[in-house]
């Protein structure tokens, strides 16, 4: 069985998060919102990968404040990924997407509900809204 380690960014801007939308051409869960994050490197931190990741998917600049879940998941291919999703404040820059996602979205976390996304995302941002939000 293969592993794999991921980190996610809940990326915060004026009491707002950043949701990316899956291209339709993905292998994992085409069309689908999620968070910006993807794959840890060899030889690279969790922050590092997340500082890379977020400027690769959406062009910002962020300040990453803290780890606010660990999750896991299987890949269609059979991979199973454990993740962690880091808090991140926006510094600078417009969101500039890659070729992986399709559109952005700056959301209010309760919106998050009306986004098709995974189950367990659903409820991490349901939790952020909870904790960081009301």
């Amino acid at each position: 069985m293969k592993f794999g380690v991921a980190v996610k960014g809940i990326v915060r801007k004026d009491g707002k998060i950043l949701i990316v939308k899956r291209a339709e051409s993905d292998n994992h869960r085409p069309n689908n919102w999620e968070t910006v994050g993807g794959g840890i490197d060899e030889n690279e931190t969790p922050h590092e990968a997340l500082m890379r990741e977020v400027m690769e998917e959406a062009g910002l600049d962020v300040k990453i404040v803290e780890p606010f879940n660990v999750f896991s998941f299987k890949k269609d291919d059979g991979e199973i990924k454990i993740g962690i999703t880091f808090l991140c404040d926006w510094i600078n820059g417009e969101v500039v997407l890659s070729e992986e996602h399709s559109e952005h979205k700056w959301i209010e976390p309760d919106e998050f509900a009306n986004f098709e996304s995974v189950p367990s995302l659903h409820e991490e941002i349901k939790k952020y809204s909870e904790k960081y939000y009301e």
